[in-house]
């Protein structure tokens, strides 16, 4: 990914809009799923699940939250049940599978199902090593052109259900081979374990709904577990985080993924406060001014050497000449080493370990980072 990819990748990343209400409610409430049953969600906002018997309802929102659908999908056998008005029919067992996205594949992958992937946009951008060689065999199809997803390409490839983000959905309106479309928008949401439990939405919509559920579990308990590292009464050192890019720093909100990674990481984060929509532009001024406050500089990258307290201070020598920065507290996340913006996502608690060694090396010991690195 080059480094204008990288900047508007992170910053769809980093999106924080007000969230839906996960807690239960009533089927009668609006809703007219008359019989059905939410299902209990513990940190995700931008999609619903519902049940009646062994059919399932996924329920998908836009920045909006509940009040900005973005799919309906019925997940069951249509002889048996009759679909709720307007959701889009996908019969179980699900074999030939789309993605829209590389940042899809993980949850695709840890629930074992990687052989249905018949395409995928951006294919090239597969990290997994047993994905790379379904793509040189040629099991695997590029879905990217110049204007987006490829159509031809989709519609020859018959797959049952086409997994798009919000921006590409378009694409695949009015293909009639092409019965069912999963919007999967995992970036708005704001907690860690809120991206990762989008592991059900994939569950659901591949059939292993108990496995989905299993990994989930595993995973908020480990990320649980990676909090308790930290006493309560750690000193927490002041942290800046952000991306550059023609001389502007996009950092996150208050209210973002990154600030709780950070926050649970034992640290402080120096712009908790700023409660926004999306990410924050900070001009030079407010940087110099705010930024020598920083005991911690951490940066997303994108390259194929090592990186050096320059790359970290986004070859800005004022910034390079910062009290964190002369004293050799400079970190990264480099999308060329690692994949900071697909896996990731599914490993919440390994970033958390990441940040964790970084702010608090006592508590490192052997462990070798993965995700967020210290500059050597």
């Amino acid at each position: 990914m080059r480094s204008g990819q990288l900047g508007v990748r992170w910053a769809l990343a980093l999106i924080l809009l007000n969230a839906g209400c996960s807690g239960p409610i009533a089927p009668d409430q609006g809703t007219g799923l008359v019989g059905w049953e939410r299902e209990r969600l513990e940190h995700a906002h931008f999609f619903q699940l519902w049940k009646k018997g062994e059919d399932r309802l996924l329920i998908t929102f836009g920045p909006g939250g509940e009040k900005d659908t973005t799919g309906m999908l019925f997940i069951g056998n249509i002889e048996k049940a009759a679909s709720p008005k307007g959701s889009t029919v996908l019969l179980p067992h699900v074999s030939r599978i789309a993605l829209s996205s590389t940042t899809q594949a993980p949850f695709v992958s840890l629930l074992g199902r990687e052989a249905a992937i018949v395409g995928c946009a951006h294919a090239n951008g597969l990290k997994a090593t047993s994905l790379k060689e379904r793509v040189e065999r040629g099991a695997l199809q590029e879905l990217a052109n110049g204007d987006g997803l490829d159509r031809e390409r989709l519609i020859a490839l018959v797959p049952d259900v086409l997994f798009s983000d919000p921006f590409s959905i378009n694409a695949s309106r009015g293909i009639a081979s092409l019965p069912a479309v999963c919007v999967v928008a995992e970036y708005l949401e704001q907690e860690p374990l809120g991206r990762a439990e989008w592991i059900k939405v994939f569950g659901a919509v591949l059939g292993e709904r108990v496995l989905a559920d299993s990994l989930y579990a595993a995973i908020a308990s480990r990320y649980g577990q990676a909090v308790a590292e930290v006493a309560p009464d750690a000193t927490r050192p002041a942290v800046f985080f952000g991306s550059a890019w023609r001389g502007v720093w996009s950092v996150p909100s208050g209210n973002s993924y990154m600030a709780k990674l950070i926050q649970d990481a034992g640290a402080r984060y120096l712009f908790a406060d700023r409660i926004v929509e999306g990410n924050l532009d900070l001009d030079m001024e407010t940087v110099m001014l705010q930024g020598r406050a920083a005991e911690w500089w951490g940066r997303v990258v994108d390259q194929d050497r090592p990186v050096t307290m320059q790359d970290v201070a986004g070859g800005e020598r004022r910034i390079a000449g910062f009290p964190a920065l002369i004293g050799h507290h400079g970190f990264y996340a480099n999308s060329a080493e690692s994949d900071i913006f697909g896996q990731a996502v599914l490993e919440p608690d390994v970033q958390l370990l990441d940040l964790i060694g970084i702010f608090h090396p006592e508590l490192k010991g052997e462990r070798q980072s993965v995700y967020f690195r210290a500059v050597q």
